[in-house]
């Protein structure tokens, strides 16, 4: 921000001097909200600037800039780490804007981000509520078959082997499908037994 708009006591959107800057990170309508510092504007007085925090503004590295001195910073203090204010020397272009003016951003984009999360979390639980109804529905159509070949077989339908797998469909999705293995013996046995049956049908 530039030097003559900066306000004594106004909590500000602060890139840390420890932290490093960057164009998007200085750029109001580009930061995003971990990438700053909600600090308060301690003093209007221009400092030496260098990289140093403390928890106190009483400090020997906190040096008034001399006439003339080109890199400078601000005095601020943030509790945003913890309840430990934490006092340092913020450059004019790391005080990117007044925190109150951002946060009307972020809380539009939060919201929003909040609203897509839920829409994509009740999606999954829907996708997964019709999964469970598939699983439930085809394992059913699998205990039905096996008793059906337990009726035709008898104790060689033991021999069968089945399993629920997940095949694509048609629309490119998976589901259940309810798969059986035979030998070939048994396979002829059951044929055996489908045409005795057609025969006494006739």
């Amino acid at each position: 921000m530039k030097q003559a708009d900066l306000k004594l006591g106004v909590e500000y959107a602060i890139i840390p001097a420890w932290d490093y800057s960057s164009a998007d990170k200085k750029n109001p309508d580009k930061v995003i909200r971990n990438h700053v510092a909600k600090a308060e504007l301690v003093s209007l007085d221009k400092y030496e600037y260098k990289v140093f925090r403390f928890d106190s503004p009483e400090n020997p590295n906190f040096q008034p800039a001399p006439q003339g001195a080109r890199s400078i910073g601000f005095l601020v203090k943030s509790d945003t780490w913890s309840n430990e204010t934490v006092y340092w020397l913020a450059r004019p272009q790391d005080i990117v804007a007044e925190y109150a003016r951002l946060e009307v951003r972020w809380s539009a984009l939060e919201a929003e981000q909040a609203k897509r999360e839920a829409e994509e979390k009740a999606e999954r639980e829907a996708q997964e509520q019709k999964r469970k109804a598939l699983l439930a529905k085809e394992q059913s159509n699998l205990d039905s078959l096996k008793a059906s070949l337990q009726a035709i077989l008898g104790d060689r339908a033991g021999q069968v082997q089945s399993d629920i797998n997940s095949r694509r469909n048609n629309e490119g999705n998976y589901v259940p499908v309810a798969e059986f293995t035979f030998t070939s013996r048994t396979l002829s046995i059951l044929v055996e037994k489908v045409l005795e049956a057609k025969d006494l049908v006739g």
